[in-house]
């Protein structure tokens, strides 16, 4: 099974079905944002994006040994969430400023409108995936 395929489906579905789960399903997405991402840092966010930075390394390394056309497209999209967790790890503070004003702002539409985001580049990766593998 190719690594790239398996990586680009799952991330880009995670992606692509992220508006659902955070704003169709009947559940109150904004407490559980503001909880996540409290003033001080959870304990949690440090091993997940050390975890999470690993991963996107591993691919890399993939990338560059394994010899798969046009692997470069999922590396170069996966590797986009390396970002996140560099601001995690590094500038917790900003990152979590943002969020609140997100959540602050307009009775949250800019979340909605990240995650519709996130869900067309979701979208964009799955296709990807299909056509590139």
């Amino acid at each position: 099974m190719n690594y790239f395929l398996v990586l680009g489906m799952v991330f880009g579905l995670a992606a692509m079905l992220k508006p659902v789960y955070m704003h169709v399903l009947p559940w109150d997405e904004q407490a559980f944002l503001a909880k996540t991402y409290d003033r001080q840092r959870p304990a949690w966010i440090v091993p997940v994006a050390v975890l999470g930075l690993a991963w996107v390394a591993l691919t890399w390394y993939l990338h560059l040994t394994a010899g798969v056309p046009y692997s470069w497209v999922v590396t170069v999209l996966f590797s986009l969430t390396a970002l996140k967790a560099i601001a995690l790890l590094f500038d917790y503070g900003r990152f979590q400023r943002w969020v609140a004003g997100l959540l602050a702002k307009d009775r949250g539409r800019g979340v909605l409108m990240v995650d519709l985001a996130v869900g067309a580049l979701g979208l964009a990766i799955v296709v990807a995936s299909f056509v590139l593998y």
